[in-house]
């Protein structure tokens, strides 16, 4: 079970870092003018919140505790601020990260948890994972318009509260990652 713990300590440092930093790309896509790319960091920014709700819910059940993420969260916003690049770099970055979560951190965490029978954790890493997947491939398009001088078009864009989940102009009537309905989803 110990495993586990550490797990979702080191899942909530992540998207804590993922979320402020994120936050940081939407600043800087509004300095150069990328409204659109600001909007959607700001949206994925509010899904990692997500994340670290879920994960810290996970932890308290497994802990039987009260959990405060600042006892064990490294947030260094002078580094991440220092970290912030162009926004065409900032996304790689972000698929990267995204990815990295999809593929390698959550499968782990996961299998871990399979081992352990923690339902809890398994529930909150799953629904993580999916979403990022989400994450990495709309960062994926946004890149891919940005690099063929591509115009943005203003777009509604919703979160799914439970799960992170990212949708564009109007939620669909079930999520499709999380099976809750569309009363879930927010506007950013």
């Amino acid at each position: 079970m110990s495993i586990v713990i550490e797990n979702l300590k080191e899942a909530i440092n992540g998207e804590i870092n993922a979320k402020k930093k994120y936050e940081l790309y939407a600043e800087k896509a509004k300095e150069e003018n990328l409204p659109e790319i600001a909007h959607l960091f700001k949206a994925v920014s509010m899904a990692e919140a997500i994340h670290i709700k879920n994960h810290i819910r996970a932890l308290q059940v497994l802990t039987n505790s009260d959990v405060e993420a600042k006892d064990f969260v490294d947030l260094n916003e002078e580094a991440l601020k220092n970290n912030v690049k162009d926004t065409r770099s900032n996304l790689l970055d972000a698929i990267e990260g995204e990815t990295y979560e999809t593929k390698q951190m959550y499968k782990l965490f996961l299998k871990n948890t399979k081992k352990t029978g923690n339902d809890v954790a398994e529930l909150s890493f799953s629904l993580a994972r999916k979403a990022e997947k989400v994450h990495a491939g709309i960062f994926s398009k946004y890149l891919k318009k940005l690099e063929k001088n591509d115009s943005f078009e203003k777009r509604r864009v919703f979160v799914c509260q439970i799960c992170g989940n990212v949708e564009f102009d109007t939620p669909p009537t079930i999520c499709p990652l999380c099976d809750h309905s569309q009363k879930f989803f927010s506007e950013v």
